[in-house]
């Protein structure tokens, strides 16, 4: 099975045998959604096409190549393969199944990214064994979603566990959905490096300034942990901020599901403990104890793998078992 992870800013791409377990091949580059849908598909497609030769290299003949899972970063319609809102990629109403199945002639399945990547870890990784799990995607957004039992939990409008458009402040920072005060627009990859630069701009010392060459602009959520990790204050009292909101939006998702699992995936959960520590404080003071204690909030085993295994795996069930 072939599985890609568009995500606002890289895409992922990976040859899957069927158990799922490590790839047979596996490939990334950026995603150019500033250029519109079509080129997103074809750059999709190059990468695909990338690790369908690797694969091939490894013994793995075309003809056993039997579809594609894709995971795509907003409210997805799975029956009809349709991505109706993506605001990261600025995407409404593209028919993103249609776009790839008449570029690459196989049988394509589309969800939401973090719901893929939810269920990859649920499926060979830190949520192994869970009975009710949340996974939560930390990147250019933030995504979520629910998994019971191996299944994830849909909503009757096929959106449920839009995680990072909980609001966390009323009338807060404007988020890419249009809202304000959403949990993305405080806590994701994009929010942390847009206070940082607004911490600088304002005149804050930090060494992020050296770091970006004098540039404000040039401050990303990676160079933000680098410095922080480094012992820059700024920087981290910028993931401090950024994970106490993190924190109190998960301890209302703890009391509200109870759930035995938060799996935190995404390039921001690469700050490691700067970021773990003071959202797993949050939660304890926030949720009820007896749900918080029944809650293991950890990082995914492969969080760079676990949406194109979960789109692997979402494949599987729809096309080669007949139900999701």
């Amino acid at each position: 099975m072939l599985a890609l992870d568009v995500g606002g800013t890289n895409m992922v791409a990976a040859l899957f045998a069927e158990d799922g377990e490590d790839p047979v091949a596996l490939a990334s580059g950026p995603t150019p959604a500033s250029r519109g849908p079509e080129a997103v598909v074809e750059a999709g497609a190059e990468l695909l096409a990338s690790v369908r030769s690797e694969g091939e290299d490894h013994g793995v003949e075309p003809r056993r190549i039997v579809g594609v899972g894709i995971g795509v970063p907003g409210a997805v319609d799975p029956a009809r393969g349709i991505v109706f809102l993506a605001p990261n990629l600025r995407w409404r109403n593209v028919p993103v199944r249609d776009l790839f199945q008449r570029r690459l002639d196989l049988p394509v399945v589309v969800d939401n990214d973090a719901n893929c990547a939810a269920l990859g870890e649920w499926w060979a990784g830190a949520g192994r064994g869970s009975s009710l799990m949340v996974g939560v995607t930390l990147g250019t957004g933030i995504g979520g979603a629910i998994v019971r039992n191996g299944r994830v939990l849909r909503g009757v409008s096929g959106a449920a566990g839009e995680v990072g458009h909980v609001t966390v402040q009323m009338g807060g920072r404007l988020c890419s959905c249009g809202n304000r005060g959403c949990l993305e627009a405080y806590a994701s990859g994009t929010a942390i490096a847009a206070r940082a630069r607004e911490r600088v701009q304002e005149g804050s010392a930090s060494s992020l300034t050296e770091m970006a060459e004098s540039d404000p602009g040039r401050i990303t959520a990676a160079l933000v942990t680098r410095a922080a990790a480094r012992g820059d204050a700024l920087a981290t009292e910028v993931i401090e901020e950024a994970a106490g909101y993190l924190g109190a939006g998960l301890a209302g998702l703890v009391n509200i599901l109870n759930p035995d699992r938060i799996v935190l995936a995404g390039g921001v959960v690469q700050a490691g403990d700067l970021l773990l520590k003071p959202v797993r404080a949050e939660v304890r003071q926030r949720a009820f104890e007896v749900s918080s204690e029944a809650c293991v909030i950890a990082v995914a085993r492969q969080p760079e793998l676990a949406g194109v295994r979960g789109a692997a795996l979402t494949f599987r069930r729809e096309v080669l078992e007949g139900h999701r």
